[in-house]
């Protein structure tokens, strides 16, 4: 739950610039409240004040307070499975600049986070914004993570296994790092920032070397998890999944049992889902994907679903066949306002997803930090030494 700080933030963040009347009943504050909490904020340099021009009043014309987007900036991480993307943002998730790279999985860990860490210096220098005006860093990453988001607890598609990329990071470019699953990050974004805001609660699918999905609930921040849809069994006692089950989709839907069912091993990835398409093969592939999304569906109730990755360049005949099959599939009451679209958002939209993840730790869930940055890292870790994430193979 966020504090009072956090609530005027995110209520400014959410509907706009607004009156301190109009604060104090949309975030249930006293007039006293916001009035004290808004001026604190303006000292800050987070708010500023704005006359209302050209309206009809009687007396002063009103006054409304609205964020400053540019007053602070966040780091974006996204780690995918082969390719990094890092960006800066600023409070209303516009990115400044990003730069790039690849990897291979079988880098060393270290030797990854520390080239990562120079690209994000690039970043950094790139930009010229001030070090102090920078709140921390959010870390989009493939895999689980553990309740404190510091630990990156399994990654399927990667191997990584208990890695601390939040002491890490934090060591390396001396800001404080959170954590999140990448396709639930983005479906923060997405509900934060794109068109996810008007639904109450989205499942984001992400399609790419594999097939994973992130939900969300009340703009984002009330309930969020990973959602490991493609291994879910969709054909029970099938082949060997790299999970270690047998059966699941993701041997059967991602990129490379598409790029085989295409038949062409250089087509690019934008195209790939609509070559898949015409082949022979697509029935059984198509037919498999429903079952999955159709079982997530049931289990956790969105109003939307999202479609990112390589989804986003899906041919409007697959989003036209989704749309009237997947309601047949699920329970009459989840029928009425479900939606499937593309995301909202442009690339890299994982690097939205991490910077999203950050601005909501380091500034719309509590306010604006108060303490020095060392203590926001020490009370991070301390809860990951106390046992927090339950994992005997931590590090940091």
């Amino acid at each position: 739950m966020a504090n009072g700080s956090g609530e005027v933030l995110t209520g400014l963040r959410n509907e706009g610039a607004m009156s301190r009347a109009e604060l104090a009943r949309v975030t249930g504050i006293s007039s006293a409240g916001v009035t004290k909490i808004t001026a604190q904020l303006m000292k800050e340099g987070l708010l500023r004040e704005r006359q209302l021009l050209g309206i009809a009043s009687v007396g002063r014309p009103p006054i409304t307070v609205e964020i400053c987007t540019d007053a602070r900036w966040v780091l974006g991480i996204h780690l995918g499975a082969g390719e990094v993307h890092v960006g800066l943002s600023d409070l209303a998730l516009n990115l400044a600049g990003t730069r790039s790279m690849t990897f291979d999985l079988g880098e060393p860990v270290d030797s990854l986070i520390a080239r990562v860490s120079n690209l994000a210096r690039d970043v950094l220098n790139d930009s010229k914004v001030a070090r102090r005006a920078i709140l921390g860093a959010g870390v989009g990453i493939p895999g689980s993570v553990d309740p404190a988001r510091r630990v990156n607890a399994h990654s399927v598609l990667t191997g990584w296994r208990g890695i601390a990329f939040a002491d890490a990071f934090e060591d390396a470019l001396d800001l404080p790092v959170v954590l999140e699953h990448n396709a639930t990050a983005m479906a923060m974004a997405e509900a934060c920032y794109g068109s996810g805001r008007a639904a109450d609660s989205i499942l984001y699918l992400l399609l790419g070397k594999g097939i994973g999905a992130g939900f969300v609930q009340t703009n984002g921040i009330e309930r969020r998890n990973a959602v490991e849809i493609g291994h879910v069994v969709v054909e029970p006692g099938g082949g060997p999944c790299r999970c270690g089950g047998r059966g699941c989709l993701e041997p059967f839907f991602s990129e490379e049992p598409l790029r085989d069912a295409a038949g062409d091993p250089d087509l690019p990835r934008a195209a790939l889902l609509g070559a898949a398409m015409r082949s022979a093969k697509w029935p059984k592939l198509y037919e498999y994907f429903l079952q999955a999304l159709s079982t997530a569906v049931t289990l956790l109730g969105p109003e939307r679903i999202v479609l990112g990755g390589d989804f986003s360049h899906a041919p409007d005949v697959f989003l036209e066949a989704l749309r009237k099959d997947l309601p047949l599939r699920v329970m009459p009451q989840q029928r009425i306002k479900l939606m499937v679209e593309r995301t909202s958002l442009a690339e890299p939209v994982g690097v939205l997803g991490a910077a999203c993840v950050a601005l909501e730790q380091f500034l719309y869930l509590n306010g604006p930090p108060s303490s020095a940055r060392n203590v926001v890292r020490q009370g991070a870790r301390a809860q990951v030494r106390r046992g927090g994430g339950g994992m005997d193979e931590y590090r940091s």
